[in-house]
């Protein structure tokens, strides 16, 4: 999805959630509000008709206190009941008849007047018609009221105890007040109580709640409403019809709660807001499509617009390759920032492309042509040289033992080492020669025009001489050597590919004989190169095809002369080329790593024919030769110690040799050895006098047998010298503790001369050539036979 469409449908999304949330907002918080608003002018309004209601029931007792409170109802309440009833003649009622008469209950707003007696009659009093407009007697229903009224109430004494209150008949509900018949200064008591009510007719409720758009309702109280109210005193009814209706709870004269003052009332604020909300939304709506409108083109013309000049710029500068092309600024923001960057970025890649131009062709730290560059001038040359008959000669150059200078030194020594050669290779080469530096301690020499061999002889003598001379770096004089070879064009090829191919070869053979030397290609020695290359193939399933065998060459014990001790020696019958000679296989294993897994073979084949010889009756011990690289390999003890399992044999059948390179290779060789001597296998260390080692390494590395290399053997019958040095190793050897074996005895004078010189072990072809298990039984029987060596 384009990032226009995503800014397209967030911006309308954004807004749609931002005016359903708006609009929410004003339905939920708004119109609740103006709810609650009505609701409290419709609580004001109850209070205010309640207020209307007190005050009208405070008027009636007013009026009536009026009436009650004169000395003449008074004289006429305190009189004899003969004198005082309704009917009597003889006493003056002109008062009470005159107050009492039609005209006076409309005055006074009564429909009923009484007067009674302490016992709760009445003498006098009357029900007014105000349809007919007249006075008739008390009904029967109000008679009763005026009983329940003495039963229940208390009569009022004074003016304070005055009761109003309003009652249920049957007619409907009348207004009462009760107040007591008292004279003018109130200082007598009270001969008895006036009663008055009135109606509450419609017209009468309506005139408590002065709001032609207000309904008031007075009525029983019902189980609906009691069940609606939930206990309260006050409640709403939700609203109908758009109308809101509030109750109130009111106590009737003898101050029972059985009804109901409802109030209905419009609802206006809501009503107000609704239809405000409903002319507000069309105008809130066309705004925010506006907003949507507004905010799509802002985003269109200041960021998709610019984003898309940015993009067509790059993608031009992309599809033209030329970074010399600038973006042109625009207005300050954040997009000019960003394009700033970018030629910024130009920039940087313009620099950096020209500094890797010049990397491909130069190299780094020696300012000599690299790789590229030589493959290059190369090819020229050969095509310059092509069908002339001129020689082109290439010197391939790997500097010896580099590597050591790196690790033990530092990269400083090492770069200093390889700028001081660069110099001195241009310095010595003609002006026409190519001195190049493939990488690392590699340098090469394009010898232009070579005349004749003489003449390559003296130039690689001249390269090969200024290499040999000493570094002097920071105070240290270094001596270094190289490994050179070189190949002829067009004598050794015609492509540059196979020229640099064969020359490395050709050092390559020169590192493999002892480095310091010059070698030429030669079909020869790629043959050799390429034969060992199928050896060392060939060997990783050599085992696997049964190509090799073990010989065994017997140790004689230079006492008893008899042979306890055999030597496994390794034979490799290959199907393509016979048999290989160990010097040449064994380098080879080693250096391919197929080592580890032919010393395996022979290790377990070793213990299988020690079982089969001590079956035979033949307690041997065999010596076997471990390389290097198996000491460094985890799991050599275990895998020693399984054997000597499976096949039932003690550690001391088996003596383990190792050359005298193995005891510089470091601590871990160190422990190893160890490890394997304690767990009771003897150590043997082999072609003792050849190797790198010192008279040292037999105080600290743990060795039990030494065996006295056949270079000193074979010099003793030719320098008396190497007599005294066999000596001083035997006598050496034994004041460590070391048991001492001599190899490559051929002569019977060696044979005597090393027995009267103390060697406790003898090996060598003059006791036996090494055998095949079968063959060594009967040379052993033939040996103990005749008891001396054959």
């Amino acid at each position: 999805m384009r990032l226009r469409q995503k800014i397209i449908i967030f911006i309308s999304l954004a807004v749609g959630l931002g005016m359903g949330i708006t609009y929410l907002l004003l339905h939920t918080f708004l119109l609740n509000r103006f709810v609650q608003l009505d609701e409290a002018g419709l609580r004001r309004s109850l209070e205010q008709t309640v207020a209307a209601y007190d005050q009208e029931l405070e008027n009636m007792r007013a009026r009536l206190l009026n009436f009650t409170i004169r000395d003449e109802t008074y004289t006429f309440m305190a009189s004899p009941a003969d004198q005082g009833s309704v009917s009597s003649g003889p006493a003056d009622t002109a008062f009470i008849t005159r107050s009492l008469d039609p005209a006076a209950y409309p005055m006074n707003r009564f429909d009923l007047i009484a007067l009674l007696d302490d016992s709760g009659q009445p003498r006098s009093g009357g029900s007014y018609d105000e349809a007919a407009g007249t006075v008739t007697p008390l009904s029967r229903e109000q008679l009763t009221l005026i009983g329940m009224i003495h039963n229940r109430l208390p009569a009022p004494r004074t003016a304070g105890e005055s009761r109003t209150g309003l009652v249920n008949l049957d007619k409907g509900l009348m207004l009462v007040t009760l107040a007591p018949v008292l004279n003018s200064s109130a200082d007598k008591p009270s001969p008895g109580t006036a009663v008055a009510g009135r109606m509450l007719r419609k017209e009468e409720i309506a005139k408590l709640r002065d709001a032609p758009e207000s309904r008031i309702q007075i009525g029983s109280l019902t189980p609906a409403l009691l069940a609606d109210s939930g206990g309260s005193r006050i409640w709403t009814s939700p609203p109908a019809g758009g109308q809101m209706t509030i109750h109130a709870v009111m106590r009737d004269l003898f101050g029972n709660s059985g009804l109901v003052l409802s109030l209905e009332k419009p609802r206006e604020l809501y009503d107000s807001g609704i239809k405000a909300l409903g002319a507000f939304r069309p105008y809130y709506f066309l705004f925010i499509l506006l907003l949507l409108a507004a905010s799509l083109l802002f985003v269109n013309r200041s960021i998709l617009r610019r984003i898309s000049a940015l993009v067509s710029n790059i993608r031009f500068i992309g599809s033209s390759k030329d970074l010399s092309v600038r973006i042109p600024p625009t207005v300050q923001d954040e997009f000019s920032e960003v394009e700033m960057e970018f030629n910024r970025m130009l920039d940087s890649l313009e620099q950096t492309q020209d500094e890797l131009r010049q990397q491909s062709m130069l190299d780094p730290l020696t300012r000599l042509p690299n790789r590229s560059l030589f493959f290059d001038k190369l090819n020229e040359a050969i095509a310059a040289l092509k069908g002339s008959g001129r020689q082109l000669v290439l010197v391939f150059i790997d500097l010896d033992h580099f590597k050591t200078v790196n690790d033990m030194l530092g990269h400083d020594f090492g770069d200093a080492i390889l700028k001081e050669t660069a110099f001195r290779l241009t310095r010595v080469v003609g002006r026409q020669d190519v001195v190049s530096r493939l990488g690392g301690d590699e340098f090469t020499i394009l010898l232009y025009d070579v005349p004749d061999a003489a003449s390559m002889a003296v130039q690689l003598s001249r390269i090969q001489e200024t290499l040999s001379m000493p570094h002097r770096i920071k105070g240290h004089l270094l001596y270094s050597t190289a490994s050179i070879g070189t190949s002829i064009y067009p004598l050794n090829g015609e492509d540059a590919d196979d020229l640099v191919k064969q020359a490395d070869l050709a050092m390559f053979h020169v590192k493999e004989n002892g480095r310091n030397n010059i070698f030429q290609y030669s079909g020869e020695l790629e043959a050799g190169i390429r034969r060992r290359k199928v050896l060392a193939q060939q060997l990783l399933h050599a085992a696997a095809g049964n190509e090799f065998e073990l010989h065994y060459q017997p140790i004689l014990g230079a006492g008893h002369l008899q042979v306890t001790k055999v030597e496994a020696l390794l034979r490799w019958n290959n199907p393509d080329h016979g048999s290989i000679s160990p010097a040449e296989f064994i380098p080879l294993a080693e250096s391919s790593g197929s080592i580890i897994g032919i010393g395996t073979w022979v290790l377990r084949q070793v213990c299988s024919d020690l079982r089969e010889f001590r079956m035979q009756g033949l307690e041997l011990t065999a010596a076997v030769n471990i390389s290097a690289l198996q000491l460094m390999q985890p799991g050599l003890l275990e895998l020693l110690l399984e054997l000597l399992d499976t096949y039932g044999l003690p550690a001391s059948s088996l003596e383990l040799e190792i050359t005298e390179s193995v005891l510089v290779s470091g601590d871990g060789i160190f422990q190893s050895l160890q490890q394997l001597r304690a767990h009771g296998f003897r150590i043997s260390l082999d072609d003792f006098g050849t190797g790198f080692s010192s008279l040292s390494y037999l105080r600290r590395f743990p060795v039990d047998v030494i065996k006295i290399d056949r270079s000193f053997v074979s010099e003793m019958s030719q320098d008396a010298r190497g007599g005294v040095l066999v000596k001083a190793i035997i006598e050496l050897s034994h004041n460590l503790g070391l048991r001492v074996v001599s190899e490559g005895i051929e002569q019977k004078e060696q044979f005597d001369r090393l027995r009267t010189l103390g060697s406790d072990e003898l090996q060598g072809y003059y006791i036996s050539r090494p055998l095949r298990a079968d063959a060594l039984y009967s040379f052993l029987e033939q040996e103990q036979y005749d008891g001396k060596p054959k």
